[in-house]
């Protein structure tokens, strides 16, 4: 049974260390973290596939560590996060003879897309996810 101190950590809390080598431990892939962020500010690790998923305490260790990477078995590994924040925009009330690779290209300005266009069903409002 859980501990009744931690609450369970969140998918915002956590990073994926996908090594070269599939043979790096849970533990060495631990040590690498802990080097980063504390080894106290570790909360939870599991093995997945040829990945190592770790929770830290915060999202600000989450950013550090996506940030610096870590070094295992002397090779450096980059750190991926686990969730990845988007934004859903919707554009309304555009003219059909504006085409939607014009409101991409104007969208752009304002950070990357995690999506491509999606008309709603009466197929005037194009959604975007950014």
């Amino acid at each position: 049974m859980a501990s009744s101190e931690t609450p369970p950590p969140s998918l915002r809390q956590g990073v994926r260390i996908a090594p070269h080598d599939s043979s790096v431990s849970v533990e060495e892939a631990l040590l690498a973290a802990g080097e980063q962020v504390g080894h106290g500010n570790l909360v939870f690790a599991s093995r997945v596939n040829k990945a190592v998923l770790v929770f830290v305490k915060s999202e600000q260790m989450v950013h550090q560590l996506v940030a610096s990477g870590v070094i295992i078995r002397d090779l450096y590994v980059q750190v991926s996060p686990l969730s990845v924040p988007s934004t859903r925009v919707t554009v309304s009330g555009v003219p059909p003879f504006i085409p939607n690779e014009l409101l991409e290209v104007e969208l752009r300005r304002f950070g990357k897309f995690a999506s491509g266009f999606k008309t709603d069903k009466s197929g005037t409002a194009p959604t975007v996810i950014c």
